[in-house]
């Protein structure tokens, strides 16, 4: 096998310790919140900050104890698809 693969599987990418695809997740919904609050509400950043180090950290402790959840994330995403069901019933059956 490659070492590369091999890498990959092992050490899963981080972010300041934290999973990657959470962590970019985290930030992408956290700073337009921050600067809308700012632009409309004249608010204070340092409030923002606070928060996300708290997230972060909630972040960097889920990190530790499953990391490889940025793959379970990508993986539930492909494959979280609804199903027709073939009679009425109530949820999602696979009979045929």
């Amino acid at each position: 096998m490659r070492e590369e693969i091999l890498k990959a599987v092992a050490a899963p990418p981080k972010v300041l310790w934290a999973p990657m695809v959470p962590a970019i997740i985290n930030l992408g919904i956290q700073f337009p919140v921050m600067f809308m609050a700012i632009g409309m509400g004249n608010m204070n950043p340092l409030t923002f900050v606070f928060f996300i180090i708290l997230s972060h950290a909630a972040l960097c402790t889920a990190g530790f104890k499953e990391p490889h959840l940025s793959t379970m994330f990508q993986a539930y995403g492909q494959t979280h698809m609804r199903t027709t069901n073939l009679y009425h019933v109530t949820g999602n059956k696979f009979a045929p």
